[in-house]
């Protein structure tokens, strides 16, 4: 008796295409595949969240944008390093605070926009 477990057929020609696409390393990438990059109009329905990260004793403040309707659709842009954290949470506050203004409220996205599968 065999104990071997059997891929689906759907997550084989996944991993066959992700394997196609490691043709395309190191090429010049194609008007469709920077259109996310190009077209900013996504821009203004994006919810802006803030990351602080300590790297070699600095503090890197970034700014996610995300958009709402589409949460896998997001941009991380650097903004500023400080050297305290204390600085680094009040610039991180008052960039997203200015980031994010809108007439419509505050846009969030929260992980259960995702439909992640955990399987």
């Amino acid at each position: 008796m065999s104990n071997g477990k059997k891929i689906s057929d759907f997550v084989l020609s996944a991993m066959n295409n992700f394997l196609d696409n490691e043709n395309y390393v190191g090429q010049m990438a194609r008007d469709e595949d920077v259109k996310q990059l190009t077209n900013g109009s996504w821009l203004k329905d994006a919810a802006v969240i803030d990351d602080i990260s300590n790297r070699n004793g600095a503090w890197d403040v970034s700014m996610i944008f995300a958009n709402y309707k589409n949460p896998l659709q997001l941009m991380m842009k650097k903004i500023t390093r400080c050297y305290s954290q204390q600085r680094a949470m009040a610039a991180a506050f008052y960039i997203r605070k200015e980031a994010a203004k809108d007439i419509r409220g505050t846009l969030t996205v929260s992980i259960n926009d995702l439909n992640l599968c955990y399987n």
